[in-house]
This record gives C-alpha cells, sequence and structure tokens, in this order.
C-alpha cells in the first residue's frame, strides 16, 4: 500500500476531523494573533525605552514605558492562556474521534483481519499512533498560527525601523529549507519503523503476560527475556537516531542565525555611529529579530515532527479504510426476542469464562 500525499491526507484529516472545530480554531488564531502583537510591541518599546527614557531622561516617559510593558505581558499572559485552552481542547476531541471511529471499525472488521494483524500492532495505532498525529495537528495549528503571526509582526518592527537591514538579515534563512526538507523525510521513516517495532514490543507483552502459565511450565523465562531485551534495543537505537535526526536541524539554524545576527550588528552599528539612526531604533531592531529567532526556530523543527504525524496518520487510515468482506448489523436491545437475549447472555457468560480461564 502507498503512502497517501500529505495534502491528500491532510485534506482527510481537516473534513472528518478538524473542521468541526474551525470556530474553535479561529478563536485560538485570535488569541494567537493578540500575543504576537504583544510580542512585537515589546520590541517596539525599546526604541523608547533607549531614545526617550535613557538619553532624553524623561520621566513621563518612564511611567507611560513602564505601564505598557506591564499591559502588555498582560495581555501576551492572557492570551497564552486562553489559547492553550482552546488548543487543548481541540487535540483531545481529535483523539477521541479518531479512536472512537478506530475502535468500530476493528470491532466490525473479520476475524481473518485480525488473524493476520498483531494485536500490539493493533493497540498500538490506537493508541501511539493517534497521539502523534494529534501532536501533529495541534502542533501544525500552533505553530503556523502563533508562531508565524509573531515572526510577520516583528517582521512588520525590523521594516518599519530599517527596511535594508531587515531584507539582508532574512536571506541567509532560505538556505535551510533544503536540509530541513530532507530531515523531515528521514523523520517518517524512522518513525514508520519505531512504530512498528512498538507494536511488535505491546504484541510481545501481552503474549508472555497472557502465557505466563506456560512460560513458567516450560521454563522458557530465559527465552522471553531474550527476545524482550532485543526488541528494547532496537526501539532504544531507533529512538536514539530519531533524536539525531531532529537535532541535526539546530546547528543549521543556530549557524544561519549567528550570521544574521553579525550582520545586523556590523551594519546596524555603523548606522548608529555615522549619525543615519537612533540607538533606539537599533536596538528596537535587535530586540525584534532575537524575538523572531525562536518562533523561526520552531518552525524549522515542525516539519520533523509533522512527518512522524503523517506516517502515523497512514497508518490509522489504513485501518479506517479497512473494509469487512462479512458485517452483522447490531440489533438494538429492545427488539430482542427472549431466546436470543438467552443466547447473548450465554454468549457473555463463555466470553466471560474465556477470560477468566485466559489469566
Amino acid at each position: 500500500m502507498s503512502d497517501p500525499k500529505p495534502p491528500r491526507l491532510f485534506g482527510r484529516l481537516w473534513t472528518s476531523y478538524i473542521r468541526p472545530h474551525r470556530f474553535r480554531i479561529f478563536l485560538a488564531l485570535i488569541f494567537m494573533g493578540f500575543s504576537a502583537a504583544a510580542t512585537a510591541g515589546l520590541a517596539k518599546l525599546m526604541e523608547s525605552v533607549i531614545d526617550d527614557v535613557f538619553k532624553s531622561e524623561n520621566i513621563v516617559m518612564l511611567r507611560y514605558v513602564s505601564l505598557s510593558v506591564l499591559g502588555l505581558f498582560f495581555i501576551k499572559g492572557l492570551s497564552a492562556y486562553f489559547e492553550s485552552l482552546t488548543m487543548n481542547y481541540i487535540g483531545q476531541r481529535i483523539i477521541a474521534n479518531i479512536q472512537n471511529d478506530l475502535f468500530e471499525r476493528l470491532v466490525y472488521a473479520d476475524l481473518s483481519y485480525f488473524h493476520n494483524q498483531s494485536t500490539g500492532v493493533l493497540i498500538s495505532r490506537c493508541t501511539n499512533d493517534v497521539n502523534l498525529m494529534k501532536g501533529a495537528v495541534s502542533n501544525t495549528i500552533t505553530s503556523f498560527g502563533k508562531d508565524v503571526l509573531t515572526v510577520i509582526f516583528l517582521v512588520a518592527v525590523m521594516f518599519y525601523q530599517d527596511p535594508f537591514l531587515a531584507s539582508i538579515s532574512f536571506f541567509v534563512f532560505p538556505v535551510a529549507v533544503l536540509p530541513i526538507v530532507r530531515i523531515g523525510k528521514r523523520m517518517r521513516k524512522v518513525s514508520t519503523s519505531t512504530q512498528k517495532e512498538t507494536g511488535f514490543f505491546l504484541s510481545l507483552l501481552k503474549e508472555i503476560f497472557q502465557g505466563a502459565r506456560l512460560v513458567k511450565a516450560y521454563a522458557m523465562e530465559t527465552y522471553e527475556v531474550n527476545r524482550a531485551r532485543k526488541t528494547i534495543e532496537d526501539l532504544f537505537r531507533l529512538s536514539i537516531k530519531a533524536n539525531r535526526i531532529k537535532s541535526i536541524s539546530s546547528p543549521v539554524m543556530e549557524t544561519l542565525g549567528g550570521v544574521a545576527i553579525v550582520i545586523v550588528i556590523s551594519y546596524g552599528g555603523y548606522q548608529v555611529i555615522s549619525g543615519n539612526s537612533t540607538a533606539g531604533a537599533f536596538f528596537s531592531f535587535i530586540s525584534a529579530l532575537l524575538l523572531a529567532y525562536e518562533p523561526m526556530k520552531r518552525l524549522a523543527n515542525l516539519n520533523a515532527n509533522l512527518q512522524e504525524g503523517l506516517a502515523a496518520g497512514d497508518r490509522i487510515f489504513e485501518i479506517l479504510d479497512y473494509h469487512p468482506k462479512f458485517k452483522t448489523a447490531p440489533v438494538p436491545p429492545g427488539k430482542m426476542c427472549a431466546s436470543e437475549k438467552a443466547t447473548l447472555k450465554l454468549r457473555t457468560l463463555r466470553f466471560l469464562m474465556m477470560r477468566a480461564a485466559l489469566f
């Protein structure tokens, strides 16, 4: 089965699980906008702090700036609070809806499907994969809302202070696009392998715990310990590999950020010394650039997290796309006759006795 393309996968996620929450997403984006505007306002106030307070020694301006900073931090904190509540609700609701659909699909699946699938893999898809996809959806909405809006507002401040310096500050960042894309592709492959190993490990645990009597009867403890040890070591190596791939973006962004800062300090400092710009405008520009750096790094790391979610989404929709050849229509309890109710009770009793025998 070929992996769905990301646009198609996002389309299905939006239609089935995200679109019903579009009003709450819109509210979250509004709160993100307030937070981003407050951050940009703090950078702009640096100009008044340097020029009007420190250089002019204006006590009235000091009070004004102090109250403005306090107000902006209050707006930023309150916006972050409501945005976090809203996005958490959306993420948890998406998890619950996907898990409900997965469980319903599996309950009505043919017995042959369960014979061909590992129990641990199915459990992993209903838990680990769903959480990975939820994280990808939440991070994508948050990053393309909060982080992008923050960068836009801060870049606006930078262009307001010095358009030429703002332009040359960002020419280095397109260089990072190619390695970030390659990191995302590698991350998706590692994530797929990790989830397969996680499913195998869950199946192994189920077999050992349910068959504890057989393990003891045939003295297979050492054999099972070795099997578990090998699987755990495989998961350990995959986790280390995933972390190594994710961390590659850090030196790339740090180096490019250093180049941008050096350019800004060199050119901006020369402009201040030559009298073509004020110290306040320069520090406001530097503040905006430094505040924009963190959301830029998060956006650079977003692709790796997004690829993990896409790999999980592929596996989840593989189950949701399964259609059983034979499907028994459920009978409402109120419409059962006496003999059918007795048969259902007998089957339930047998099922409970079977479970008791297994444990």
